[in-house]
């Protein structure tokens, strides 16, 4: 079991109700946050609706995180493209803010690379890299998984600092950390599994509800770390799964931004196309469980 956890909250980014990037939400998203007890933050991920932000709004998403976020709170940077020149230039513009990591996940269009073209995208990938990277296998998005073998290959790299998991494959997340240094972190990115994650030896979780669970994670972690395995199995029974599961079935997006605007945390729970705002009926749904 896990005798100690990270728990990293992967930003939503609050647009207007026109769908204009909303800069102060965004600051007061991220000291909500902070205050709360995350130890970190992850802007431009798969839930900041990273692909429909501009070039411009990107780079304003970026900066605004490294400067509202205090010293002690780490930010990893979403730094996904198709092709090695873009992620370089993500990954030198987050350097450049003051990031303390990025995230990258393999080449999202052209069908089911083979191990060795995934690895070769990869090695040009972190050619240089000027941050630590963690790679993020997240098969319902890209189209495929970051197979284990790929990632053990990987894990050798120097620039390699782990693996953000949100596959909901515990046991592809076991085989990873059977199969990877024991200074490699395995970050589980599926609520639903945060619990059997640390049980297993995973390092925390980088979480969607941390935006407004952060102490019943916390909780949870705690229990397992103090082998009450009873009340971590609550927590993630009773709280964490049924919230999960209406993440998966509603949008990890649209779901969190209907419970921050719920709780005042956010002005508007606006998403992007192709994202769809929740139904009054899922909304009302989904902030009944908190």
């Amino acid at each position: 079991m896990a005798e100690s956890f990270d728990v990293l909250t992967p930003l939503v980014t609050p647009f207007d109700a026109d769908g204009n990037l909303d800069v102060a939400g965004l600051e007061s998203l991220i000291r909500h946050v902070v205050a709360a007890g995350v130890d970190g933050i992850v802007p431009c991920g798969t839930t900041g609706e990273f692909e429909t932000l501009s070039p411009r709004e990107y780079r304003t998403v970026v900066r605004t995180a490294t400067e509202t976020a205090p010293d002690d709170c780490r930010v990893m940077v979403g730094t996904a493209a198709t092709n090695v020149p873009t992620v370089h230039d993500r990954m030198a513009f987050a350097a450049e803010q003051g990031a303390d990591s990025t995230l990258v996940v393999p080449s999202y269009y052209g069908g089911q690379a083979s191990g060795a073209g995934n690895e070769g995208f990869f090695d040009a990938v972190l050619a240089d890299a000027p941050l630590p990277v963690y790679l993020y296998n997240i098969p319902g998005a890209v189209g495929q998984d970051l197979s284990v073998e790929t990632v053990a290959t990987l894990a050798q790299s120097d620039a390699v600092a782990g693996l953000k998991d949100s596959s909901g494959d515990l046991p592809y997340a076991t085989a990873v950390m059977n199969q990877t240094p024991g200074d490699f972190s395995v970050y589980q990115g599926h609520d639903g599994l945060f619990v059997p994650s640390l049980v297993l030896g995973g390092d925390g979780g980088v979480s969607a509800l941390s935006h407004l669970l952060f102490d019943d994670l916390e909780r949870a972690g705690t229990a397992v770390a103090s082998g009450d395995v009873e009340q971590a199995r609550a927590v993630q029974r009773d709280i964490l799964s049924p919230l999960s599961e209406a993440c998966a079935e509603f949008g990890f997006a649209p779901t969190v931004k209907a419970l921050l605007a719920d709780r005042g945390i956010i002005d508007h729970a606006t998403v992007r196309p192709p994202r769809d705002s929740l139904s009054p009926d899922a909304v009302e749904s989904v902030t009944g469980m908190l």
